[in-house]
This record gives structure tokens, sequence and C-alpha cells, in this order.
């Protein structure tokens, strides 16, 4: 009863806000999305590995998705990481030997302070007991923002940018590759290929979301 009340006490205090609109969700709530918004967001179901992504990326999901990487929303990872779990529990997920995650170039890292997509990679390890493997794939120069580059260009602007330091580790093993978001898949599939070169088997990419229908957004 102690426990309950404190926890109870808790959430009034800091009561939990539903991540895409955040509107203060009811005391106890624990999925950490409003009953309104759930029925708004497109989640993905036709899709099949080795391209899986949980949610359209429309206003409602690239605002929650921002919140996370530009204003400091870390715990927003975890609740992203679950989601994604439970699409996961359909599949063999069983068959991947490390999770790996597309990196950002170590400067613009330190000076966010985190980095989106490892932090989604590090909570969907502990929920499936995949190993993460860290500090492995690396970016090796900082490029624009694929948001800042011209549709036609983005695959130049990331080709050859990513480097895997110990390829030894990853020779032979099924790789489920995490990010963010997933538009033209330049960046991803570019990580992908490093993979294959360092002597990957299988590369699974799994996006917490994915543009379905191309509109005048702000992408990255």
């Amino acid at each position: 009863m102690l426990i309950k009340f404190f926890n109870n006490l808790l959430d009034f205090i800091y009561p939990t806000k539903c991540v895409f609109c955040e509107e203060v969700l009811p005391i106890n709530e624990k999925d950490s999305i409003c009953k309104h918004c759930y029925l708004k967001i497109e989640f993905i179901t036709d899709d099949r590995e080795p391209n899986l992504s949980l949610f359209s990326y429309d206003d409602l999901t690239r605002f929650s998705i921002l919140r996370l990487k530009y204003y400091n929303k870390i715990h927003y990872g975890k609740i992203f990481a679950n989601m994604m779990y439970n699409k996961l529990l359909k599949i063999d997920n069983k068959k991947y030997d490390y999770i790996l995650y597309v990196p950002m170039y170590i400067k613009k890292k330190k000076k966010r302070g985190y980095d989106q997509a490892e932090v989604i990679a590090e909570e969907l390890s502990k929920l499936c007991n995949i190993p993460i493997e860290k500090d492995n794939l690396i970016r090796t120069k900082n490029t624009l923002p694929q948001s800042k580059v011209s549709f036609e260009d983005r695959a130049k602007n990331v080709e050859g940018v990513f480097k895997v330091l110990k390829p030894e580790r990853l020779k032979d093993k099924n790789i489920l590759l995490i990010d963010d978001i997933y538009t033209t898949g330049n960046t991803i599939n570019c990580c992908g290929k490093a993979l294959k070169d360092a002597g990957a088997s299988i590369i699974c990419y799994y996006t917490l979301a994915k543009v379905i229908y191309k509109k005048n957004l702000d992408l990255d």
C-alpha cells in the first residue's frame, strides 16, 4: 500500500505526458500515448524484413521525434524502443547477433550530449536481450543534415562516410540496424554497405518512422 501511495504521489508531481501531443495522461497510465493520438498514428503493418518501420512519418510523429532529437526528451527513446520491441515480437528477432545503430559524427554527439539512435538501440537491446555493438560503426566526417540537401544529392552526401573499426567482430553476424527516420534510405543503406563490406551476413533495417507519402516537411 505504501509503495502504491508513493507511486501515485510521483505521478501527481511528475505526471506522465503523451509523447506525441504532450497532454497530461491519467494517473497510473503507463503507455505514454493518449487515446486520441493512438487513433491518429499510422502504424505500418504491411512491411517485412529486411526493411521495418514502426509508423508513418507525418506532422504528429515528426514533432515527437524532434523533441527526442533536439530538446533532450531522452526518455522518449525508452518509450519508442518498447513500441518497436512489440513489433519485433511478431518476427524471429532471436536470429540477430547484434544491434547496431546509425551513428552521429562524434563532435556533433558531444555537442548535443547524446545520439538519439543510440538511445533507442540501447533500450531495444535490453528488451530483446540482443547485445549492442557500440563504437564499431562510426561516421568519419560531419556531413550536412540530409534535410539540408536536395533529394538528388542525398546519396552523395553520405557516400563512404561510415566505417567499421573492428570488422572481425561482425563477420558472418546477423545485424539489426536501428535509426530514427527513413526518408530516401540513403543514410541507413550506406551504413548497411559498410557492414556488408565488413563481412556481416544478414542486415535488417529497422527505423522508428518512415516517409510514406512525401509531404512538405523539414525531413532529416
